[in-house]
């Protein structure tokens, strides 16, 4: 009957004890857990609590303080040594619950952080500052690298990889999750994490996007010319030509022959069909082995989005202009250049048209990178937009009428 009293009080102090608004007393420590996806690690600082009966059968709540050692445990005087590094909180509290229901009637478990320590993870590759980064827990792997200085031009931003200490791999493509906010692989950090940005390698990703690909002034080409027949056992060895600036290349087979502004699939079609005049079956591959000595990276709400190479001084204006213009949703507004040196340029399109402002509109640099983004307005404003031009010419018609009318009073 004594045993039967105690659980009863035991329930009612339970019941009140998780009642209680946030902040009364100690307990609160048990309501303010941190989120429970957050991982533990080694040297974090946590609070344990849970709930105990005294040799009198009233219930009383034990709360203790523990660093969490460096073989990723914690010695509880009760329990022992439990291993809690790499658990998240709510992961931890089910073991601790399982533990305490050794010794307690359906334990309340709670942990939270006191003090959360700092990771460190390595950042290594085409970056803009390679090094060991001590960084807040719960960061992602985007907004630590863009935090941290960015990457360089060369980088490849659809095959970041990410290591952990267990081996496993993780393959983060930021550029699908800037320009289309996927968030797939933005992981969050652990410790000892090592993210490699490797460089952008021009034949590995052309070879796997050729059809979209257009041909263009600057580009280096590896043909090659079997004759289907002996490709296995006599294959040819592949030539290296220049799209030269009207968009030839000299073929010593072929002579002039005119690649630029088609794709690699058409090219291959071209030459296919010129090398019949020499081989039985003939078989054509065009890799693109460099795309230029000086190219441009265009991304967003442009026509032709892709990478251009750039020849003499030209004016960001004047290019996008060259290269097909902008689309119906296209932000003119702020129009983004990120560069190899120096801050970000942000260019208005809109004032360079309409208010002639020239003063953004840059050179365009070797590696630059142009960003169009989609803007975000409602009808109005776009219906607004459409009309303005038809505004500045009613505007004009009637300054002159007023003029005009001045005139002959």
């Amino acid at each position: 009957m004594k045993y039967i009293c105690k659980i009863i009080i035991l329930g009612l102090f339970l019941a009140g004890f998780w009642g209680q608004s946030h902040g009364q007393n100690e307990v609160s420590v048990l309501e303010s857990a941190l989120n429970a996806s957050t991982v533990l690690q080694i040297s974090d600082i946590i609070s344990i609590s849970y709930i105990d009966v005294d040799s009198k059968g009233n219930p009383i709540q034990r709360s203790n303080i523990f660093t969490i050692r460096p073989d990723g445990t914690v010695f509880h005087e009760l329990l022992g040594s439990v291993s809690l590094s790499g658990l998240t909180i709510a992961e931890a509290e089910k073991i601790l619950t399982d533990k305490f229901s050794q010794y307690f009637n359906q334990p309340k478990v709670a942990v939270s952080i006191v003090e959360k320590q700092n990771i460190k993870v390595i950042l290594y590759g085409e970056v803009a500052r390679i090094g060991v980064y001590s960084i807040p827990p719960n960061t992602r792997v985007a907004e630590f690298i863009i935090e941290n200085g960015g990457t360089t031009p060369e980088a490849d931003l659809s095959r970041i990889t990410i290591t952990s200490t267990d081996g496993k791999k993780v393959i983060f493509d930021m550029e699908k999750y800037l320009f289309s906010n996927d968030p797939v692989n933005n992981v969050i950090l652990r410790d000892k994490d090592k993210i490699i940005v490797p460089r952008f390698k021009v034949q590995e990703k052309y070879g796997r996007l050729s059809k979209n690909y257009v041909l263009q002034y600057g580009n280096v080409l590896e043909i090659t010319i079997n004759e289907m027949a002996l490709m296995e056992t006599n294959p040819a060895q592949s030539e290296t030509y220049v799209i030269d600036s009207e968009g030839n290349i000299f073929h010593r087979l072929f002579g002039l022959v005119h690649l630029g502004g088609l794709t690699v699939d058409k090219s291959q079609e071209i030459l296919a069909e010129m090398a019949k005049r020499y081989f039985r079956e003939p078989v054509v591959t065009v890799d693109v082995l460099e795309l230029s000595s000086r190219n441009v990276f265009v991304f967003g709400e442009v026509v032709r989005p892709g990478i251009y190479p750039i020849e003499g001084n030209i004016q960001l204006a004047e290019f996008l202009a060259n290269i097909g213009g902008l689309t119906d949703d296209a932000d003119l507004e702020e129009i983004v250049v990120t560069r190899r040196q120096g801050r970000p340029v942000k260019f208005s399109l809109q004032d360079f048209l309409f208010k002639r402002d020239d003063s953004k509109n840059i050179f365009l640099e070797d590696g630059d990178r142009i960003i169009v983004q989609k803007r975000q307005r409602g009808f109005f404003v776009r219906l607004s937009e459409k009309i303005q031009p038809f505004q500045i010419i009613f505007q004009v018609i009637i300054t002159g009428l007023s003029l005009y009318l001045v005139t002959k009073s």
